[in-house]
């Protein structure tokens, strides 16, 4: 069984910081289900444990050391009680030797493997152990002989010896989540849960992400008497749930976040954000990265606090990003475009990069000056819209700029929600009346714009090379549309059918080269600006290669159906931009040079706009 991050809150209890002296003291239990695939530090792993927790320093470090989630499921038979682990078992297991190695000699908890009693073997005796007899006997060993090599190769090593044995007790802690057993008697059924949620956590399908660390790191360092205490702790949790419920909105997420999809944890990206603005990068070395950092950094309940406010301001200024029409568009167009992972600046992560930089800008004092007041973070804004614009624009081609046609085909739809004057038939200026208004602003729809696979589409098709495939696919045309065909049309299908049995023959016919041009966009021409707009994937592959009047009648069925049509595509079949059409049969060089016009139009004025300097 699949099971979704959503539902996680209904396998697991909150989790909460448990010190490793508290686990000693009360002598848990834990057992390692035999399903696991046991112990696999090697020594690189084991000595790093060491050395972090020989450096750790309450003082600077923070109130304990974090030793990361502990997942288990509570087992009570009669009187005794112990616990399953489900996830952790790495570094319980290392706590687990290290103690053994500092002769801990309190009880401290134990710790068994369901399956044998190798572990109590390995602890016996470390030196006579076949290494072919199990993966576990060979890295628990080899760990043991790691943690005494480690301490007989180093100076002052007994005293070294008493600071570690001290900050395991007193400074280390587990993030524990306790499986929930929502009152089901039936072991059968707890049983399928315990396997359902290691499945789960070690197939990567769902993971414990930094934000639940990051939750109950915040929760837990609210130094004040018991009542105050308890009473920020609800307020700090009610508004990191409304954080997640915001972000995970469709239309914030992909206004956010672009075309990636949402993950499990939408809070997540917003520490990113936060980080990345704060310390301009995010260690790929280590796991859990951000909390770690913050882990370090709160030293204080002050501070911790400090850095609550700060990940407040974060979200506050995005979400209000998100409320004005204007930066919604231009930042919504930002972070839609596709940039190939070699030009992207901070990949990975490459989205937050981006909202990160914004946010910098916005809210980070430089060099003691002021804080940039909106307009000029609009200025910085639009500064970066004009950078992505290629200055051959109207030169771009499909086949060599496939992704920067896609990005200033995005434009052109962002564009006529932005520019303050729209194209009309006649091709005169109409104002609007909400000029110099945000609130007049159309709001594009990334979240329906981004919830979809999008293809560039060849306005007109592509030449047939293979002639009885053209041939079968005007008679497909003939049939549907009986006796309404085209003059144009009819003219190049009884061509073919005159010619169906040496069709390669009309290659050197001057009469249907000249009709198959007329419908038919040849190489060259197919792949220019003029002759591309954007479609779904899915409604790409229902027209395919087919004429223009074809695929104009299929988008009109697709409309009705509800399919999302950007405004400039509806604009290409319905030839808004060309003065007295010609029929709308073909997609001809007087339609071509009218939209390539519109789109030049477009763009102008959304460039003149970005180099405005007020608003």
């Amino acid at each position: 069984m699949e099971i979704s991050k959503e539902s996680l809150s209904k396998y697991l209890e909150k989790p909460i910081p448990v010190a490793v002296a508290e686990l000693c003291n009360r002598k848990f239990d834990f057992v390692i289900p035999s399903y696991q695939r046991g112990y696999r530090w090697t020594k690189k792993e084991v000595v790093r444990l060491i050395i972090d927790l020989l450096s750790y320093n309450k003082a600077k470090d923070g109130n304990f050391y974090c030793l990361q989630p502990l997942v288990v499921r509570h087992i009570q038979v009669g009187d005794h009680h112990y616990w399953r682990v489900i996830d952790g078992q790495q570094r319980l297991t290392s706590i687990f030797l290290l103690l053994h190695y500092l002769s801990y000699n309190n009880g401290g908890y134990s710790l068994e493997y369901e399956r044998d009693n190798v572990l109590s073997r390995v602890l016996t005796d470390t030196q006579n152990f076949n290494p072919d007899e199990t993966c576990e006997v060979y890295h628990l060993s080899n760990a043991l002989n790691a943690i005494d090599s480690f301490f007989k190769n180093i100076s002052d090593s007994e005293n070294q010896k008493k600071l570690l044995l001290k900050n395991i007790l007193e400074n280390c802690s587990f993030i524990l989540y306790v499986m929930r057993d929502n009152d089901i008697k039936d072991q059968d059924i707890l049983d399928d849960m315990e396997h359902d949620l290691f499945n789960n956590l070690n197939s990567g399908k769902i993971s414990l992400t930094e934000s639940e660390l990051i939750k109950a790191l915040l929760l837990h360092n609210i130094g004040e008497e018991k009542l105050v205490k308890e009473i920020k702790q609800v307020s700090i949790a009610e508004e990191l749930d409304n954080m997640e419920r915001v972000l995970r909105e469709d239309d914030m997420w992909y206004f956010l976040a672009g075309d990636r999809h949402k993950p499990s944890s939408c809070i997540d990206y917003l520490y990113k954000v936060w980080h990345l603005a704060t310390y301009e990068q995010i260690p790929n070395d280590i796991d859990y990265p951000i909390f770690s950092k913050l882990e370090d950094d709160i030293t204080s309940d002050i501070i911790m606090l400090e850095k609550w406010k700060e990940i407040k301001k974060c979200f506050y200024t995005i979400t209000g990003w998100y409320s004005d029409p204007l930066l919604y568009n231009l930042i919504g167009y930002l972070e839609g475009r596709k940039i190939p992972r070699n030009q992207r600046e901070g990949y990975p992560p490459y989205h937050e990069e981006l909202i990160a930089k914004l946010y910098r800008y916005s809210s980070l004092k430089e060099g003691g000056n002021k804080l940039p007041t909106k307009q000029e973070l609009l200025k910085y804004i639009k500064g970066l819209c004009r950078d992505s614009i290629p200055g051959n624009y109207l030169e771009l081609r499909f086949d060599t700029d496939k992704n920067a046609v896609f990005n200033l085909l995005l434009l052109l739809n962002v564009a006529m929600m932005i520019n303050h004057k729209s194209q009309n038939k006649t091709g005169k200026d109409e104002k609007s009346s909400g000029k110099g208004n945000n609130t007049s602003i159309g709001r594009f729809p990334f979240h329906v714009f981004h919830s979809l696979n999008w293809n560039v589409e060849h306005i007109s098709p592509q030449n047939h090379k293979d002639k009885s495939k053209l041939y079968n696919s005007l008679c497909e045309l003939k049939q549907e549309y009986d006796n309404k065909l085209p003059k144009e049309v009819e003219a190049l299908f009884n061509k073919l059918d005159t010619n169906k049995d040496n069709l390669e023959s009309l290659n050197s016919d001057p009469e249907f080269i000249a009709l198959s041009k007329e419908l038919i966009a040849d190489k060259q021409d197919v792949m220019l600006l003029r002759n591309l707009t954007l479609l779904t994937e899915h409604d790409n592959k229902g027209i395919g290669n087919k004429f223009y009047f074809d695929k104009r009648n299929k988008l009109n069925e697709y409309q009705s159906q509800g399919s999302f049509i950007p405004a400039s595509t509806l604009n290409v079949f319905s030839k808004w931009h060309t003065v007295n059409p010609d029929g709308y049969i073909l997609w001809g060089t007087k339609d071509q040079e009218a939209y390539l016009l519109a789109i030049k139009n477009t763009i102008s004025d959304f460039i003149k706009y970005c180099d405005h300097v007020t608003e």
